[in-house]
């Protein structure tokens, strides 16, 4: 297995000298690896939509990521390991609350466990984290095995099943030629597990893990490519769904392989925002149940000739019919010696109260503060603003420690406690 060594950039701070680093590491000249840089970009742009380059490059060789967040291949020896600005690549648990944030975002829930153990953390790297994942997942299934009936055909002196007659009266040497139904372990199901596993297997840094991996892959068994499109797992094997919406995550996620020289996927990565987003309605939905927390509802604001100009809050709480205030999802903020809204983010708040004719709304930051000053699901309100009736305030929130047992569930009673005061008694 090639090794392949892992710089990790922290979002929105320079890293200097990493041309001349990757340079060394690759065996190639530094223009070179600007050129890999440009091809990395054009596959992160088009796979995100993104318009500005997610990695950038100063003339002195420092490196800055911006707005993304995972694992980036740059070329068969190196792969960028970004890490998200409100994680703490010095906190060795990071990359285990990167990945269950990640599988949350891609698959709509986290994983069943919502603890990864320490010894899973401490290997050190995010594919061999999602590798021993995937094992243990599949682990906890391997007594209830994916079979499905297909229709196998076979000569064989015994007849039993289907029979083709003409082989009857004129046997092949290996018998007569019978078609029946049997149960089988190659499906498409397996099929999905399997790739999942090829894929990893070159991406895992520790020995033991690749063994493991190499041993599920034989228990799976031979099996035929993936669909393009994956079929929705059976109701009986509701056990394995967990590992299979994972496999399918680290297909989708993790195509590094070379094809031709060239590079097919961009990695194992999330667009820092959207994540962000997705995050805090899905934490708001679950503090506040009795609430219908509507995400991204349009608002008319005005007119502009015969047509309704909209704008959408992130997340809108419907009670009785009525909001009562309103929350928006914000990933960059002035969280310095004197935290303030910025005024982009004032402007745009005014234009959501007015047009949903609520005087509250709620802005919810990352914490760049370590777990030590702001516990986990910790919220800290650090500015408001008021103009006449309608208030603005800003609140930095603490999501690291997410991979620790009851994780999500200290983000969920933070925010419930947080929003005690703006839900009206009536």
């Amino acid at each position: 297995m090639t090794s392949v060594e892992r710089i990790v950039l922290k979002e929105l701070r320079e890293r200097p000298g990493t041309t001349k680093e990757i340079a060394a590491l690759s065996g190639i000249a530094e223009g070179d690896v600007l050129v890999q840089l440009r091809e990395l970009n054009d596959r992160v742009r088009h796979l995100l939509g993104y318009d500005k380059d997610p990695v950038t490059a100063s003339g002195s060789g420092a490196w800055k990521a911006d707005g993304v967040a995972g694992l980036l291949r740059l070329n068969s020896r190196v792969e960028l390991e970004v890490v998200p600005k409100f994680l703490d690549p010095a906190i060795g648990t990071w990359r285990a609350d990167f990945f269950l944030l990640a599988v949350l975002v891609k698959t709509g829930h986290l994983l069943h466990h919502d603890e990864i153990s320490a010894g899973t953390q401490e290997l050190g790297d995010l594919a061999t984290l999602i590798a021993r994942s995937l094992l243990k997942l599949c682990a906890e299934n391997e007594r209830r095995p994916i079979r499905s009936y297909r229709r196998a055909r076979r000569a064989e002196f015994a007849i039993d099943g289907d029979v083709d007659w003409e082989t009857v009266f004129l046997p092949d040497p290996d018998g007569f030629t019978v078609t029946r139904l049997e149960l089988s372990q190659q499906n498409p199901y397996n099929a999905t597990l399997a790739a999942g596993v090829q894929t990893l297997i070159p991406e895992v840094t520790d020995a033991d893990t690749e063994a493991q991996l190499r041993l599920l892959g034989r228990l799976i068994g031979p099996q035929a490519k993936p669909p393009a499109t994956f079929a929705p797992l059976p109701p009986r094997h509701q056990g394995w769904q967990q590992p299979y919406e994972l496999a399918r995550l680290i297909i989708d996620g993790l195509g590094l392989n070379l094809d031709q020289g060239t590079f097919t996927g961009p990695g194992f990565i999330l667009s820092a925002w959207a994540a962000w987003e997705y995050l805090c309605e899905v934490v708001i939905r679950r503090a506040l149940p009795d609430h219908q927390v509507q995400g991204q509802k349009q608002w008319v604001l005005g007119i502009r000739g015969s047509e309704a100009v909209h704008v959408k809050p992130d997340i809108s709480p419907v009670s009785g019919g009525a909001v009562q205030f309103l929350l928006d999802a914000k990933y960059k903020a002035r969280l310095g010696r004197s935290p303030r809204i910025s005024s982009s983010d004032l402007y745009e708040s005014l234009a959501f109260l007015r047009a949903a004719k609520v005087t509250k709304m709620i802005l919810m930051y990352p914490t760049l503060r370590s777990p030590d000053v702001l516990p986990l699901g910790g919220w800290r309100y650090f500015d408001e603003v008021r103009v006449d009736d309608l208030v603005i305030e800003g609140a930095e929130i603490q999501v690291q420690g997410l991979a620790q047992r009851g994780g999500f569930v200290a983000l969920v009673n933070g925010a419930r406690e947080a929003l005690e005061s703006s839900i009206a008694t009536p």
